[in-house]
């Protein structure tokens, strides 16, 4: 099939020079995009032909969408809106027009001329061809849903790291923060929910429950804030804190385990600061080829666009506080760009942010789980 492609590029751009080029890059995106392993699931390298299918056609239609003009754009949604059982796809809110314009900033116009990166929209349909060109800004592992180039990446940032002066201040609060956490698992239980998956709105990850300040599309949840008004009053004295990104108490219980994923955006750095980590050696952390372990009180700052996984080997919970702070990387001039786009496509995500509290509230109301099921900080007695 991929010998067939290559042909008939070579006769079609023989006998219509002008249309040689954007041939040649389609059957480009063809070759390099169509046996893309990377969301083929658990599945791997055995998934069905009709699994890789699929998320090929994924990308299609991001090619598509990226590429047509932004007026022929709208209506092209618009339509598309009116179908039954498309109307409340997601995909079709995404804001394509402000993810492109961040690279108005001068650190990431600099980055993408260095990969040949056009437009940042390249990225939903060439993620693979960008994610393995050599570089100070790539790497194989590093596939974040909205990549932003010009920013030097690294799984790991050491404890006490220059680039953070306020680590040694937030670490100095987490007795605070723990206090406060443990009075809501005390007084409403109920609130830290088994996390639902953000892209269906219907899968469960048993083990890992959260307590969230922001829901995963940038959703202030007012209500936790105020349950926890010293956790939230130091969290925005931090510099560089992304109070529109995914914010929260994460739990893990114990034998559970986060299946391998990416996040959001290379831009930021994810910062976890554990507040209850009575068995630090077995509770562990991966990110791209490296790993590392928890320590109480001990930020672990980390850059979370890189596949990760994280596993509780351990008798106990783990409870870490979780947040973002934009990259240091990034200058004053770059931020005064990205953060009007980045509001911009946050707020595109609304509907979506409003449907995943419902159906988190829902899911929480139906979990019979008392506190003592998974907030275990004592290691079981012997029989």
């Amino acid at each position: 099939m991929s010998n067939m492609v290559a042909t008939t590029a070579v006769l079609y751009g023989a006998v219509y020079p002008a249309a040689a080029y954007v041939l040649f890059r389609l059957v480009r995106f063809y070759l390099v995009e169509r046996g893309d392993p990377w969301f083929w699931g658990d599945f791997g390298l055995g998934a069905p032909k009709s699994h890789r299918i699929i998320h090929f056609v994924l990308k299609c239609g991001a090619l598509i969408f990226a590429n047509i003009p932004n007026d022929a754009r709208r209506v092209l949604i618009g339509a598309l809106k009116k179908i039954p059982g498309m109307s409340d796809m997601s995909a079709l809110d995404f804001d394509f027009e402000n993810y492109d314009r961040i690279m108005e900033a001068p650190t990431v116009a600099r980055g993408a001329k260095a990969i040949g990166m056009k437009r940042l929209s390249e990225w939903l349909y060439r993620p693979r061809h960008f994610s393995t060109i050599e570089s100070e800004y790539t790497h194989p592992y590093c596939r974040p849903i909205l990549y932003i180039p010009g920013i030097k990446i690294k799984p790991f940032y050491p404890a006490r790291c220059a680039e953070f002066e306020w680590i040694a201040r937030i670490e100095a609060a987490t007795s605070a923060i723990r206090d406060e956490f443990l009075k809501v698992s005390e007084t409403n239980p109920t609130a830290v929910g088994t996390y639902l998956v953000p892209e269906d709105m219907k899968t469960t990850v048993q083990g890992w429950r959260t307590f969230f300040l922001v829901n995963p599309q940038g959703k202030q949840m007012e209500e936790n804030q105020k349950m926890v008004p010293k956790t939230w009053e130091i969290l925005n004295s931090i510099p560089g804190f992304i109070p529109s990104n995914m914010t929260m108490f994460s739990v893990l219980s114990p034998g559970a385990e986060i299946a391998s994923h990416a996040g959001l955006t290379n831009a930021a750095v994810r910062i976890h600061l554990p507040i209850i980590v009575p068995e630090p050696a077995k509770s562990v952390i991966r990110v791209g080829p490296k790993v590392r372990t928890w320590e109480q009180g001990k930020i672990l700052a980390f850059n979370d666009a890189y596949d990760h996984q994280v596993w509780n080997f351990g008798t106990q919970t783990r409870v870490v506080l979780f947040f973002d702070v934009w990259h240091p990387d990034l200058t004053k001039e770059d931020l005064e760009v990205i953060l009007k786009s980045w509001a911009n496509i946050k707020d595109s995500m609304g509907k979506v942010a409003d449907q995943y509290e419902r159906m988190s509230k829902k899911m929480i109301e139906a979990d019979e789980c008392e506190k003592d099921d998974w907030l275990i900080t004592e290691k079981p007695k012997s029989t």
